[in-house]
């Protein structure tokens, strides 16, 4: 019911933020109908915009003295920001537990244990043995990454890039190969940023610990960063594989 309501009061609040202009109760009710948003009554949209005037979200507007409608106020738009980014994590949430519907799940948890036995002494190598030239590399990535992740964008596409690059700054090109072949096989970077930005959109990636601790040639940090990295991935793939079981028809 909550759900229900907050998805509610979201098409209501982005209507009248599209609006651009102050509107009312009967507007609102034509135009959600016309569109096949809802069905609710001028009456129902009535209290909800007075109950959204209440909380602040909402500002009568008046011209000559009388009253043209409801506008958004700041405190609106920066509800409506947190209604949409909460309906953001809950289409991510959906989408990625209708993945756990066939092997995806094993597949993945396959591919980690693989990783997770590799990448941490992989990561140890690079901060051992990286030239300046590897270095420079794994700074242009982690820069372009954190460009992506200003703009809202993907980092996706990033993130093999930063893990091969790692095993190449290895100087072990049996562990290069070994880590193209693992990303080149099936890439779930995509999948893994819906389940981490499903629990929050702001995490912060791992990359840049990772490669601070192979910039400053310590082995020991790179390993336990890079072991972490991976370990939480699995747990975070483990929690959606349990989730979709227990919500599977």
């Amino acid at each position: 019911m909550k759900e229900k309501n907050a998805e509610m009061e979201y098409i209501l609040l982005r209507t009248v933020a599209d609006a651009g202009i102050p509107v009312g109760a009967g507007y609102l009710a034509d135009t959600l109908q016309s569109t096949g948003k809802s069905t609710l009554s001028e009456a129902t949209i009535g209290r909800y915009l007075r109950q959204f005037e209440q909380r602040g979200y909402l500002k009568s507007e008046k011209y000559d003295g009388r009253s043209r409608g409801r506008a958004m106020s700041e405190a609106g738009l920066a509800y409506l920001r947190e209604l949409e980014v909460s309906r953001q994590q809950a289409q991510m949430v959906q989408t990625t537990l209708e993945l756990f519907t066939n092997s995806f799940g094993v597949q993945l948890k396959n591919v980690l244990a693989a990783r997770q036995i590799i990448e941490p002494e992989t990561a140890a190598l690079a901060a051992a043995n990286a030239t300046s030239e590897d270095i420079a590399r794994l700074r242009q990535i982690v820069d372009e990454t954190a460009q992506l992740k200003s703009h809202g964008k993907s980092m996706a596409a990033k993130d093999a890039i930063f893990h091969i690059e790692v095993a190449r700054a290895t100087g072990n090109p049996v562990l290069e190969a070994v880590m193209r072949m693992i990303r080149a096989d099936r890439d779930y970077s995509p999948e893994l940023e819906r389940m981490i930005n499903a629990s929050s959109v702001n995490n912060p990636s791992d990359h840049l610990n990772i490669f601070l601790a192979i910039e400053e040639r310590k082995p020991d940090k790179a390993r336990r960063i890079m072991k972490q990295h991976i370990h939480k991935l699995i747990v975070k793939v483990e929690g959606y594989e349990k989730k979709g079981k227990v919500e599977k028809p």
